[in-house]
């Protein structure tokens, strides 16, 4: 009987280690198997018994080869177990397989689990083994997975590009139709992502990072708090542009001024009247009054003037608005407005306002030309346009020597009136004939140097090319 049970369980052997990782741990002081039976015992195992029985548990430690330290002794059905053992689920598994025996009573577990030292690093080279094992089955499935992102990245590609055509026929503005752009691309990527995951083995982690999303977005919302808001500001600004492309604007109190270049979902980028590109936080620009200067062309500008007291106002506001007219980059409509508007020290002041489009003549080229004209046609027409007065007070009193006579001084003072009409008419006559160029070039210059620049993309505008002396050229 015990021949057959030896070669039951020599077949079994295998399914028994395979169960020995998932058995509970014997620690070193058990004494009896947990396995033990409650029944009363009635017949006691001959000396014969216990020699069957101590080849069969040492044919097993053997073919186990678990047990090289371990001495295995059986008296009256009483299994002992000495020694040392590297493993406590191997040494419970060789407890419960003496336990199952017919001829044994009890098992007494005296053997000690051999304690490894701290330099022992057969732990870690074996989680690295087991590693390199997995990844050596996984790779044909990592290849496959690397295949079909490399796919999905161009077909994500064209796809992208066939939504914004689409979002186009709908969408004008450029800003808008790219958010839009992205935010359709979102699910498709997430898909893209979890299929590749999928192929790759990896469901699992794939399952727990699309669940995982909300909550990681709510705890990254409140970490960058800041960038979340320069993206939600972006989006708004996307939605609701209050300018676009082009657009000469002015952020805040005059604190950012030029040409819009790109809204990204963090910044927006602008190009200053000095060719500067400056990056300004989406909620800075939707937290902050905008001007923006391209959307209505019809600005107004305006400059002062003075004329002598003794000079007619009238006069002068006639000539200055027909002065005025003659310039074809100031508007008809609105009107010319010319009004006084102080009595200085030394002169009455004239407020002067004219209205240009400023998508088709340069601002400050167009005011020159007419500070330029008005100064020249007041003084062709014998107004005054005196310096400010300056009182000086001597302490001690002065001795005046008169060099000409009254008579002299007059003449002289005449003639130099005229030769200054004489000057202001040459000068106005070549005002008029080789007027200032007051086109917008300037403006349509400084425009087509940003070139859609995005200083979030740094990879979005090339180099300039370098002069032959080395240095880059503008």
């Amino acid at each position: 009987m015990l021949a057959i049970i030896f070669a039951a369980l020599t077949l079994a052997i295998s399914s028994d280690a395979a169960e020995a990782a998932d058995a509970e741990p014997a620690q070193a002081s058990d004494v009896l198997g947990q396995g033990a039976s409650s029944a009363k015992v009635v017949d006691v195992p001959s000396s014969r018994d216990d020699v069957e029985t101590q080849k069969i548990l040492t044919s097993l430690a053997t073919q186990s080869g678990w047990f090289p330290d371990v001495r295995i002794s059986v008296k009256n059905g009483m299994v002992t177990l000495d020694g040392k053992a590297k493993n406590a689920d191997q040494l419970a598994w060789l407890a419960k397989t003496a336990d199952r025996l017919p001829a044994v009573i009890a098992v007494i577990n005296r053997a000690q689990l051999e304690t490894k030292p701290v330099t022992d690093l057969s732990p870690a080279w074996n989680e690295v083994q087991a590693l390199v094992d997995h990844t050596k089955r996984a790779l044909p499935l990592i290849l496959i997975a690397l295949v079909m992102f490399t796919l999905f990245y161009f077909a994500g590609r064209y796809i992208s590009r066939g939504v914004s055509k689409l979002w186009s026929r709908r969408i004008d503005n450029p800003f808008l139709l790219s958010t839009v752009t992205k935010v359709t691309m979102v699910p498709i990527w997430i898909l893209f992502f979890y299929m590749t995951l999928q192929t790759a083995g990896l469901s699992g982690l794939a399952t727990t990072i699309i669940g995982g999303t909300g909550a990681v977005g709510i705890v990254l919302g409140f970490a960058f708090k800041d960038i979340a808001g320069n993206y939600l500001s972006g989006l708004l600004l996307a939605f609701r542009s209050p300018f676009t492309k082009g657009d000469l604007i002015v952020v805040g109190n005059n604190d950012y001024e030029g040409f819009v270049q790109n809204i990204a979902m963090r910044g927006t980028t602008i190009l200053d009247p000095d060719g500067n590109y400056v990056l300004i936080p989406n909620s800075t620009v939707i937290q902050s009054a905008i001007k923006n200067k391209t959307a209505n062309p019809e600005t107004r500008l305006g400059f002062t003037i003075g004329i002598g007291y003794c000079d007619s106002y009238q006069k002068a506001r006639e000539l200055i608005e027909t002065t005025l007219k003659e310039i074809p980059d100031i508007l008809q409509k609105p009107a010319i407005l010319v009004g006084l508007d102080t009595l200085s020290a030394s002169s009455a002041d004239i407020k002067i306002y004219f209205w240009i489009n400023i998508r088709k003549s340069n601002g400050m080229a167009v005011k020159a030309e007419a500070i330029s004209r008005v100064k020249e046609a007041l003084l062709a027409n014998g107004f005054t346009l005196p310096d400010p007065s300056r009182e000086i007070v001597f302490t001690d009193a002065l001795k005046i020597q008169t060099l000409e006579s009254g008579d002299e001084a007059a003449a002289d003072s005449d003639r130099r009136n005229e030769d200054a009409k004489k000057r202001a008419e040459k000068n106005l006559w070549h005002a008029k004939t080789k007027p200032q160029r007051t086109d917008n070039s300037h403006e349509e210059d400084v425009r087509a140097l940003g070139g859609g620049v995005d200083l979030l993309d740094a990879g979005s505008r090339e180099p300039a090319p370098a002069s032959p002396s080395g240095v880059p050229q503008a």
